[in-house]
This record gives C-alpha cells, structure tokens and sequence, in this order.
C-alpha cells in the first residue's frame, strides 16, 4: 500500500523547464559565451545539479572550472532575481490533484532545485502548505539520479520503499526512484516524452498529474 507520494517540482506541478533553459544561455552570454542553448538540447540533463546540466550544455569549457564556475555564479544571479519565476504556471490540475490526494497520503516534495528557490516558489503558488517535507539538492550529497534525496524522504517519515512513488518528469527522476527501490510515475508535461519514458521502464506513464489519483488507486 502506498504511504507516501514524493513529487518533483519543475515539470510536474509547474511549467517552467523552458523558463530555466533560458537563464543557462544568458548566464553563459554574460560570461562571453555566444552559444544559445535551446530546451530540446538539454533537456535530457534536467533534474541533475544546476551545474551538471550547466557542463552538459557547454561542454566545450567543462575542464575550464573558472569559466564554469563564472556561468554558475551568473546563473545564479539570473535564478535568484526578483522577476525570475513570472512566466511560469501551474499545470492545469495539480492543485486539484493536490486537494485529492492530501487527505490520503503523506506528500513531500524532491527536487533538484535549491531550498531557497523551491521555497520562493511553493510560496509564490500557494502549495507549501500541502507537503509535510521537502527535500533539495542542499540536503544531500549527490543530487538525481542519485537516490539520496528519495532515501532521505523515506527515512523521514519511516517507510518502505515499496510504500512510497516518486511523481518526476525527467530521465533522472525515473532512475532515482528505481535506485531507491520507490516506483515511479513519470508525466509527460515535462522533459520525457511517452517512448522514452516506456524505454526507462517508469512503472506507470501518464499525461498529467490530474492522473495520479486514478493511477495511485490501483497500486
């Protein structure tokens, strides 16, 4: 029986990816690089470290760890002002399934984002109030697909791994959840489409998070 939902948070219950590919191009733009990075071309990296993905889309100065560091420095910057975050929205029907689901299940939230970023956005749509634990890359030492913030969840609240489902959007959300022995439900709102989240072997693939209760009642 299911306890506990864990769910990512960029992808999944809001639409932003497209948002945060255009902040890595101007971090690098502001250190001299001209190269636009497009979502499609870096969207594979998401749910890893800022500056994974950062390496991922310029790989031409990943052994540069100054120049690399400058664009992390800037992205950051970028990721921490004031406007950034306006152009994202909420996926129709995460708050409704939210609603659905509280009242039946513990729900966390594990994502790649930093704790200040993931708080300034649960607080700017209102959803802080429905997870009882949130766990980011600032609280492990090795961010997806490393299972350690899923494993960090689970001891939390003191369940089986079976007991709990990681809700992800990404390659790396998938594999977390295999490598912490949770099942996983992968959405297609964000970085994965159907044949590749098939090919990842997601226990249970779906449109939206508006499915997940009805996928939930069946496990």
């Amino acid at each position: 029986m299911i306890k506990l939902v864990v769910f990512d948070f960029d992808g999944v219950l809001v639409d932003s990816n497209e948002a945060w590919a255009d902040i890595y191009s101007r971090a690098a733009k502001a250190t001299g690089l001209k190269k636009d990075v497009a979502y499609d071309d870096i969207k594979e990296h998401y749910g890893k470290p800022y500056i994974d993905v950062l390496r991922a889309a310029y790989p031409e100065v990943t052994n540069d760890e100054s120049t690399v560091e400058k664009i992390y420095s800037n992205f950051i910057d970028l990721a921490s002002s004031e406007d950034f975050g306006s152009s994202f929205k909420l996926i129709k029907g995460a708050r409704k399934t939210l609603d659905e689901l509280k009242g039946r299940f513990t729900l966390a939230v594990g994502s790649g984002n930093t704790k200040r970023m993931l708080e300034k956005f649960l607080k700017k749509f209102r959803l802080a109030d429905y997870f009882r634990f949130i766990v980011t890359i600032d609280d492990v030492k090795k961010g997806k697909p490393s299972p350690d913030m899923l494993i960090k969840a689970i001891r939390h609240f003191n369940v089986k791994p079976e007991e709990a489902v990681y809700v992800g959007d990404a390659a790396s959300d998938v594999l977390a959840a295999k490598r912490a022995g949770m099942r996983s439900v992968a959405v297609l709102t964000g970085a994965l489409g159907k044949e590749e989240a098939v090919k990842l072997k997601a226990d249970y693939v779906v449109e939206d998070v508006s499915k997940l209760p009805e996928v939930l009642s069946c496990m």
